[in-house]
């Protein structure tokens, strides 16, 4: 949900984001985000033999500390060279472990909404590395590195992906509910998940959805700590962190807590435990999935992943609002029991869910004020204007089958005739933000 992220000096962790969480081999930050364990990077190169930088990126990217990061005249962000990049001037940028990696971004790009190319003005590369999870974002470089799951095809290509579980998979066991969320298209998943352990393989369509949700996410950390309106007035005399820090009083995230911050104290100390590995109090082990709800129903956020950081707060909602805004997928969002059964969808009983949080008029105006300030080209005031609103789940049913919301499925659950689904498989991956 993408994003928070180096392993280095305390102060200069504070502009890592993407990824979320801390502990479990994760190096908590200042500003309540944390670092993924530091990728080995060593067997990157750049993707274009011929691009300019050839020579530098590999290095650039690997910074862990402001000694190390490049100057934005040695590898400025692309902003700064192309005020309308196309495809060969970002792949000029992308740094790979594998040259599968980089062949498959490009032909992905290809796929994607323009807007994606007008986004990454605010980053210096793009590093998709073998051991990279998750993705993250850090000013220590002002790159974006993703994840390989996120772009492979073929048991081949795969093969060569790192199979370590994300250093946040045990976070929150211990609460008495979970929180699980999906995209949706026509009451059914919007893309399938496909695990790095299974043999099935995929075409370039099936990787569409879930990598346009992770550069949204990616990206909007990226022109948060860039504002795109500032790119003209900064100091390329300056390291990347430098000049990141030179322009933190603007960025997007503290202007959205200024003006319409969220409030929830019992949904940011349940945050520390859910994506930093805090170790939960009595009183939140208690709560159930229908009282953390209801807290979430009250406040303006539209993931609870947005309480990790005021960073995780804007990439949510410009993720949400650019997924649905070019795809018409709308983002479900739940609180159900803790099951005993981790693998089963009948245990995962909702005690609050619904469709569309984006279309409740404070997530919409919290939402509608980040995309005007992260892409102000775009005209999103229709969009905006009309989007539904949420749609509820029927609370006492399983997460799986609250995915049909409309027409007979949902009218026969309503009347409680819905059947237990109770040996159903669950997609795990629901457990995790995955940016």
């Amino acid at each position: 949900m993408i994003s928070a992220s180096k392993l280095a000096m305390l102060a200069l962790l504070a502009a890592i984001a993407g990824c979320g969480g801390g502990g479990g081999g994760g190096t908590q930050t200042g500003d309540g985000t944390s670092a993924p364990p530091q990728p080995e990077l060593a067997n990157t190169r750049a993707f274009v033999d011929a691009s300019p930088y050839s020579q530098l990126l590999s290095g650039c990217i690997a910074a862990s500390e402001q000694s190390e990061s490049c100057t934005l005249q040695t590898l400025p962000l692309i902003g700064l060279e192309h005020g309308d990049p196309d495809i060969a001037a970002v792949m000029n940028r992308v740094v790979v472990s594998h040259d599968w990696m980089g062949r498959r971004f490009e032909a992905v790009l290809g796929q994607l909404p323009a807007d994606i190319l007008t986004l990454l003005k605010g980053v210096t590369a793009v590093v998709i590395d073998d051991d990279i999870r998750p993705s993250f974002y850090t000013t220590l470089t002002g790159a974006i590195y993703l994840d390989p799951a996120n772009l492979w095809l073929t048991n081949a290509e795969k093969a060569t992906i790192s199979r370590a579980a994300d250093f946040r998979s045990g976070f929150g066991d211990e609460l008495a509910f979970r929180s699980l969320w999906r995209y949706v298209l026509n009451d059914r998943r919007a893309y399938r998940y496909y695990p790095l352990d299974g043999d099935e393989e995929r075409g370039l369509a099936d990787i569409v959805y879930p990598l346009a949700s992770l550069l949204y996410h990616e990206l909007a950390h990226a022109n948060d700590f860039f504002p795109p309106h500032l790119l003209g007035g900064v100091d390329t005399a300056q390291t990347v962190a430098a000049a990141a820090q030179s322009l933190s009083s603007e960025r997007v995230a503290r202007q959205l807590q200024q003006q319409m911050g969220l409030r929830s104290d019992t949904l940011f100390g349940l945050a520390g435990v859910m994506f930093r590995g805090d170790t939960p109090t009595a009183e939140q082990r208690a709560l159930t999935a229908q009282q953390v709800g209801q807290y979430f129903a009250g406040d303006g956020a539209s993931d609870d992943y947005a309480y990790s950081s005021i960073y995780e707060d804007v990439a949510m909602l410009f993720e949400e609002a650019m997924m649905k805004y070019h795809f018409d997928v709308d983002r479900d969002m739940a609180f159900t029991a803790a099951p005993a059964d981790p693998n089963t969808c009948g245990d995962y009983i909702v005690g609050w869910g619904n469709r569309n949080r984006l279309g409740d008029s404070e997530v919409k105006n919290r939402a509608r004020f980040v995309v005007g300030e992260l892409l102000p080209q775009a005209d999103l005031d229709d969009f905006f204007q009309n989007l539904p609103l949420p749609t509820e789940m029927t609370v006492g049913v399983d997460w799986c089958q609250n995915i049909a919301l409309s027409g007979p499925a949902a009218q026969s659950r309503a009347a409680g005739r819905a059947d237990s689904g109770g040996d159903r498989p669950f997609d795990r991956d629901q457990l995790l933000r995955h940016h």
